[in-house]
Parts: structure tokens; C-alpha cells; sequence
């Protein structure tokens, strides 16, 4: 069975608390101010792409990497492969 996604606005709460133990807060919501400005001027037809980058970017900000699963998934697709480690 299939995960429900979670809201958009608890995703962002989730992101920040993790920001603010990791003290990129500022960084965070610098992020999210840039992307939501730039993805309200953006046409249709870009969108979904500037919203995988902007996902992309707030990864690359928190280190954030999966592990396990899939992988990066947004919409079904699977955008970055699981970061897998050799075990020694």
C-alpha cells in the first residue's frame, strides 16, 4: 500500500526543526523564500521541474540523503538513487 504524501506545510515544519538543530534556519528560509518567489513568476510549463530543483537544493542544504527505499522520489519518479555505503 501506498504512503499518502505528506502536506506540503508539515513538510516545511519538519524541514525547519531539522534546520534549526543543524543551525542552517536562516539558510533554510532563505530558500524557501527564493523558490516561492521564483515558482509563483514561473510559467505552467515550468513548475514541476523548479519545484524538483528547489527540493534538490533544500537536500543539498540539510545533507540530506536517503538511505534506504527508493530514494529521492517526488511525484513517483525517482530522482536520486538511495545513497548506499559498503559495509566493511
Amino acid at each position: 500500500m501506498k504512503k499518502k504524501p505528506m502536506p506540503e506545510k508539515e513538510t516545511r515544519k519538519k524541514l525547519m526543526r531539522h534546520a534549526k538543530r543543524v543551525g542552517a534556519e536562516h539558510d533554510l528560509q532563505n530558500l524557501f523564500d527564493k523558490w516561492d518567489r521564483a515558482i509563483a513568476l514561473a510559467p505552467q510549463s515550468e513548475i514541476v521541474e523548479m519545484s524538483r530543483l528547489a527540493i534538490l537544493e533544500v537536500q543539498a542544504l540539510l545533507d540530506i540523503h536517503a538511505e534506504e527505499g527508493d530514494g529521492l522520489t517526488i511525484n513517483d519518479d525517482v530522482v536520486v538513487a538511495p545513497k548506499l555505503e559498503v559495509k566493511k
